[in-house]
């Protein structure tokens, strides 16, 4: 009698420790193996997208070809690419749509999937900044105010940066601060109040 009580009792500690459905034959999946399943769908979804991009940059769409260096450089959809990247960036470029003139002038700026060459990344930058893209003009204009890659070019710099924070591009903005650039144009006793103000 004892040893059937024994034998209920380990049974029943048995069957509670388990989770209910597999008690009854059935068998959740763990949170591992949902997160593995959400994965291999969004890789899938994103090698898509990737092969979408690169046909859509092979047939002249400058669209494409800035969703196909993106996804290059930061290896989404496939390998990461640096060497692709920047032909897809220099494709834009070429075009003249400035993103992929800032895009290639990074890679160049940093020696990631071309040569370091700062003088060419800054060349590129101002690029971008003429067909309009405000990060270019950020970069160039940091670059030409410092001296970076070329002579040090106050005026062109601080030119640069002034349209690129007046365009709200927020880092432009806090770099004129801290490098204590001014528009020429505007009042100097404004500009001390401010100085003193931050």
């Amino acid at each position: 009698m004892k040893i059937r009580m024994m034998l209920g009792a380990v049974l029943l500690c048995g069957a509670v420790a388990f989770p209910a459905a597999a008690q009854f034959g059935q068998v959740e999946r763990t949170q591992a193996e949902i997160a593995l399943e959400q994965a291999e769908t969004r890789m899938a979804k994103q090698k898509i997208d990737r092969d979408a991009a690169t046909a859509a940059c092979s047939a002249g769409d400058l669209e494409g070809c800035f969703k196909l260096a993106e996804m290059q450089r930061t290896g989404i959809g496939g390998a990461q690419d640096l060497k692709g990247a920047a032909a897809s960036y220099k494709k834009m470029c070429d075009g003249k749509d400035g993103r992929g003139c800032s895009g290639l002038a990074y890679l160049t700026v940093q020696g990631r999937g071309v040569a370091e060459n700062k003088t060419e990344g800054r060349a590129l930058y101002q690029k971008a900044c003429d067909y309009g893209d405000v990060s270019g003009c950020a970069a160039y204009g940091n670059m030409a105010y410092t001296g970076t890659g070329g002579r040090k070019d106050v005026l062109a710099g601080t030119d640069a940066l002034t349209k690129a924070c007046n365009r709200e591009y927020e880092w432009a903005c806090n770099r004129m601060r801290e490098l204590g650039v001014y528009d020429p144009t505007e009042n100097p006793f404004d500009r001390l109040r401010d100085l003193r103000g931050n």
